[in-house]
């Protein structure tokens, strides 16, 4: 009977770990954090089993062999202890057990860490006395476990001085990213965030500079960006959130975005040069209000020519000039006029705030949830153009139509009747007939989802920047969500709105009663 127990119980342990290896091999490719979590529960299960099996050993084994066998017993238990504290170190897996996950990396940590190709080193100086600093030390330590690639090194400014001299650090809570030879450095932080977006700008080999058109009215303003400071905005969560007070139908909330991944910006004024200069990534026209002169429609058309890479968004004030109109047709693109309304699909209760929830597939669209564009006029994509590539990005719902933009004016029956408005494509390719390299073109019938009103609404923070980095050809590096510098926010389509309303106004009320009534008569 106890050999037959002996042998269950190792069989037992044996079989739950094989199922915890074959339930990991069966899933294929799975996250490694599942990976090890599945490791660690089958370790667990047959230590557990193996301590059970050892508490049903006799203590004292006699004969002639009893020295001989407790020997063997013994040694077999620390064997095992070994190898499962070795198992469990290699599959190391983190629990967070806080209610607002304090000791949980971020997204963007995690992204970025998951991605990363080639070492990362990342020494943090950090205040032992700041609660804070201690938790996003913690974090870090998981986090340098689990992917090996990201070599975390925490150090007590208080102690460690001769390394805070080397790398010339003075302040509290200082973050030194280095990764092939580049460095990049954090002052005064605790916000893991801000980390990743540290190592993200490490790992961009060059600076792109995103130029932005200006002497049109445009949204953009050159110079430096002012924000306050809220402390702790995130409840327990480690770290600090800046906020920016800056007007509403400015772009700084979009520059600091940028910024922070490792892109600069400048002010382009395409009637003051002969041609865009080449050490521009990308440009970009955000709001203009007046119309362009013919030789800048010529200098956008020769950047485009030479490869060049441009955003153009445009709201229903902008007045298209016939030599713009006549450079979109030859890549197959028009500007309409009126104002996109969506009965269906809207933020809030304001129908001219198109609300889309779905896209069609496009690198730049792949990981954005809804976004919202705020009196956006219709775009028009026309026929497949030889040589050039053309998509679809956004697209409003089958009951949105167009609203003339003055009162006086007449719309045709194609704009009044309803049906599905495209608000965004994108164009690529060697231009037709005169191009000498590929060149990449995205047209937005709204400027204003990338201003500083709309840029925390959900993931147009997140659209804008994709679109940027698509057109800088950036694919080095995964999308991090970008810091909106707001407030946080839930945000609800009109849709989404009545649901609420109706589960938690009206469903719940009356299942309350009804369970009620129905416990009242059973009872009576």
């Amino acid at each position: 009977m106890f050999l037959l127990s002996v042998r269950s119980l190792f069989e037992a342990a044996l079989f739950l770990l094989a199922l915890g290896l074959g339930v990991t091999a069966a899933l294929g490719p799975v996250d490694e954090t599942v990976a090890d979590a599945l490791y660690f529960g089958a370790w667990c299960a047959a230590m557990l089993l193996i301590f059970s099996l050892a508490l049903r050993l006799p203590l004292h084994l006699r004969g002639r062999l009893a020295r001989v066998a407790n020997f063997g017993i013994v040694s077999a238990a620390l064997g095992l202890a070994l190898l499962g504290n070795i198992a469990l170190y290699r599959h190391d897996a983190h629990f967070d057990a806080t209610v607002s996950g304090r000791f949980t990396p971020p997204p963007e940590l995690e992204t970025i860490a998951n991605s990363l190709q080639h070492d990362v080193i990342l020494t943090y100086f950090y205040n032992n006395k700041d609660d804070d600093a201690y938790a996003a030390k913690q974090v870090l330590a998981v986090v340098g476990r689990q992917h090996p690639r990201l070599r975390v090194r925490a150090l007590d400014l208080d102690t460690e001085l001769t390394a805070a001299r080397d790398y010339g650090v003075k302040m509290y809570n200082t973050v030194v990213v280095e990764a092939e030879g580049r460095r990049t450095q954090i002052e005064n932080t605790v916000d893991l965030r801000q980390m990743a977006y540290a190592v993200e700008r490490v790992l961009q080999r060059r600076t792109q500079t995103v130029c932005f058109i200006t002497g049109h009215g445009e949204h953009y303003a050159p110079g430096h960006v002012h924000y306050s400071h809220v402390e702790t905005l995130g409840g327990d969560q480690p770290g600090r959130s800046d906020v920016l007070e800056a007007p509403p139908d400015g772009l700084d909330r979009f520059k600091l975005a940028i910024e922070t991944i490792g892109y600069s910006d400048r002010a382009l004024e395409p009637a003051a040069s002969p041609a865009i200069p080449e050490d521009c990534a990308v440009v970009a026209d955000l709001g203009p209000i007046s119309a362009y002169a013919p030789a800048e429609v010529q200098a956008m058309r020769d950047y485009l020519l030479r490869g060049g890479h441009l955003l153009l968004a445009y709201d229903p004030r902008f007045s298209v000039a016939p030599e713009l109109a006549s450079l979109l047709k030859e890549v197959g693109l028009a500007v309409e006029s009126g104002v996109v309304v969506d009965p269906l699909n809207h933020y809030g209760t304001d129908q001219e705030q198109a609300a889309v929830p779905y896209y069609p597939p496009h690198p730049i669209t792949e990981e954005i949830a809804l976004t919202v564009f705020p009196g956006a006029r219709p775009i028009r994509l026309f026929g497949p153009i030889r040589g050039l590539t053309a998509a679809e990005l956004v697209a409003t719902s089958k009951d949105s139509f167009v609203r003339p933009l003055h009162p006086t004016s007449t719309a045709g029956d194609a704009a009044v009747a309803p049906g599905p408005r495209l608000l965004a494509a994108t164009v690529q390719g060697i231009w037709p007939g005169a191009g000498t390299a590929p060149f990449r073109l995205v047209l937005v019938g709204s400027a204003s989802f990338a201003t500083n009103a709309f840029f925390p609404y959900a993931s147009n923070g997140d659209l804008a920047v994709s679109m940027i980095r698509w057109l800088a050809e950036d694919t080095g590096t995964p999308l991090l969500k970008p810091e909106s510098y707001s407030v946080p926010e839930m945000r609800l389509t009109h849709r989404q709105m009545q649901v609420t309303f109706l589960l938690v106004e009206v469903m719940l009320p009356v299942s309350v009663m009804l369970f009620g009534a129905v416990v009242w008569w059973r009872r009576r």
